[in-house]
């Protein structure tokens, strides 16, 4: 067999391959249909990040050969998005200001090139679309601390239908995208606490009370914290805790952090949370 036909031969073998992955992929659609419906019956919501989260990570464990474990994570969330817009339409608020074009780059990412993007100059932009449901998903810069006007603070609502945190940005490395802070995505569904790696909350907390004193209160009740923000204002105290796994509004370590302080915690708000970021490792 001469080289030529050698390598018709392969091609051949590789047309196979994507007709194959082809007809998967238009297999795996016609899935939609009967998951939509019962989504629909279950009161679920149809956007699961961490379903979403749970599908690469097992994809990752079976991962072998020289192909790009990142690549993979791009093509299945063109995949997962495009499949999720069937069962509902989703379009996307971005934070980009001057100095974070990054952002944009992250959305465009874990939300495929397919889905409708609108660049906002303000965070309160963003909130507005996705409360006022204009937007479905919003991605805002992730919180820090010491912020002069902290947005998360425009999240404290007991209205079930308002704004939470459900994922963070990028989900499995940065690829070619602009640098630039991570992000978190927001949607105006309800977040399971046990689907959670990381929750956030917000106390509202005596003015006397240092930062000091409550990171060693929230270690005390059985915390691990990752982050811990505070904002004050006119004898008004508010802390935003990143904390490790799952934290329901009935958990018992919250009264605990009551007693820890010393004081009774008279606002609490549960953000949401998200799945812990996948770390890719490039290849050497």
């Amino acid at each position: 067999m001469d080289s030529e036909t050698s390598l018709d031969s392969l091609r051949q073998k590789i047309d196979q391959i994507d007709d194959q992955l082809h007809d998967l992929l238009i297999e795996r659609t016609s899935l939609v249909e009967e998951i939509r419906s019962r989504k629909s019956r279950n009161g679920t919501p149809v956007i699961q990040p961490a379903r979403e989260a749970a599908i690469f990570r097992r994809l990752a464990g079976r991962h072998r050969g020289p192909f790009p474990l990142g690549a993979v994570h791009r093509i299945w969330r063109e995949i997962i998005t495009a499949i999720t817009a069937l069962q509902q339409p989703i379009a996307v608020a971005v934070h980009v200001p001057d100095d974070q074009p990054g952002a944009w780059d992250a959305a465009r990412d874990h939300y495929g090139s397919q889905v409708p993007m609108t660049p906002y100059s303000t965070i309160s932009q963003v909130i507005r679309a996705v409360s006022e449901r204009s937007a479905t998903i919003g991605v805002l810069p992730m919180p820090t601390e010491d912020e002069a006007d902290p947005w998360w603070r425009q999240l404290m609502s007991r209205d079930a239908g308002a704004p939470r945190i459900i994922g963070r940005l990028p989900f499995a490395g940065r690829g070619n995208a602009r640098t630039g802070r991570d992000a978190v995505a927001i949607a105006c569904q309800a977040v399971e606490p046990a689907s959670c790696d990381r929750t956030f909350i917000v106390v509202e907390v005596p003015a006397q009370i240092s930062r000091a004193r409550l990171q060693s209160c929230l270690s005390a009740a059985g915390f691990q914290c990752d982050l811990l923000a505070a904002w004050a204002s006119d004898g008004l105290s508010l802390a935003l805790a990143e904390l490790r796994g799952a934290v329901a509004p009935d958990d018992a370590r919250l009264a605990d952090l009551s007693a820890q302080l010393g004081e009774p915690i008279d606002r609490l708000f549960h953000l949401g949370g998200y799945a812990e970021p996948f770390v890719t490792t490039p290849r050497a």
